[in-house]
């Protein structure tokens, strides 16, 4: 049954995996990127793939401020059509040191409006932020008898959207049972609110909670609990199932952002966006383990009438 499972996935991977068309954009780009990093050489992959017309020159700040500036020195010199800044730290440094003159599009940004992004009349870009409704939908339809689910979250981060999921957990038919914490110390004493059980945790893209993923893992993995998690790394590494971006499908749609700029469109006009082509990842062994072997039909259904791209981990 479970290799039955592992060639549905494959072949239903092919079907939702986006074919793009290159594109006839013209003009020259300078790309920063934040360090050498998998997801990110991903997304500048999808970026080149699909913007193959545009001349580009790549720029590793290496994540360091000093670097940064001095790379964001030499662009300023260079006058480029457009500046695509790859990840928090590169964007950072464009809305700093960029010349406003040069139209700065963003890419592999969590959280852009924190670090003020929004508002700038020479950037504009692509928000990592998975809106929490599509999130929420997606832990429903693959695990549809919850009825209790646990979140942990620091309020000072993660706030607005913990009030947000209060009000769509009510409507989808299950409750929230959230936890506040203000560091990574705080998760082992918050995981014992849940001790009158939950049906399935949903961990936030937030920061604080991330660093203690290794330890809600454990807790989950003791109880069965079916683990949603905001990144597929942590899927590879035990949790069930994540709801992602896709970083090749995040270059492309970057692409087509940089093709509006460089044809004389303003960034300000053109609004910060959620990632499209989502990536659904299912751990089968994690899967069997909880006794959910259900989730791989689940997942298949609901993917493909989302559009997903679905993957598998063991």
């Amino acid at each position: 049954m479970l290799k039955r499972y592992k060639l549905f996935y494959k072949i239903i991977a092919v079907i939702t995996t986006f074919v793009f068309v290159p594109s006839v954009f013209a003009g020259n780009v300078a790309i920063i990127k934040t360090r050498n990093l998998a997801p990110y050489n991903e997304a500048i992959t999808g970026f080149t793939i699909n913007c193959s017309s545009i001349k580009t020159r790549e720029y590793d700040m290496e994540e360091d401020q000093s670097r940064g500036e001095e790379i964001a020195s030499q662009i300023n010199a260079s006058k480029p059509s457009a500046v695509l800044a790859v990840g928090n730290p590169a964007a950072q440094i464009a809305k700093l040191y960029i010349d406003k003159s040069i139209p700065v599009v963003f890419i592999m940004v969590q959280d852009p409006e924190k670090i003020g992004l929004r508002g700038i009349d020479n950037i504009t870009g692509i928000s990592m932020n998975i809106p929490v409704e599509t999130q929420l939908r997606a832990l429903k339809a693959l695990v549809p008898s919850v009825t209790k689910v646990g979140a942990i979250y620091n309020p000072k981060i993660s706030f607005n959207d913990i009030k947000d999921a209060m009000k769509i957990s009510n409507q989808l038919g299950f409750r929230l049972i959230a936890v506040k914490v203000d560091n990574p110390g705080d998760v082992s004493r918050a995981l014992r609110a849940f001790a009158e059980g939950i049906d399935a945790y949903w961990m936030l893209p937030d920061r604080t909670v991330m660093q203690a993923f290794t330890t809600i893992l454990a807790y989950t993995n003791e109880r069965k609990i079916p683990f949603l998690a905001p990144l597929k790394i942590m899927v590879d590494q035990g949790a069930l199932v994540s709801l992602a971006a896709n970083y090749a499908n995040i270059g492309s749609q970057g692409c087509g952002i940089v093709g509006q700029v460089i044809g004389g469109t303003k960034p300000s006009q053109i609004p910060i966006s959620s990632p499209k082509g989502l990536e659904l990842t299912v751990n089968l062994t994690a899967a069997k383990t909880l006794g959910l072997q259900s989730i791989a039909t689940n997942a298949m259904t609901f993917g493909a009438s989302e559009g997903y791209k679905i993957s598998v981990s063991q």
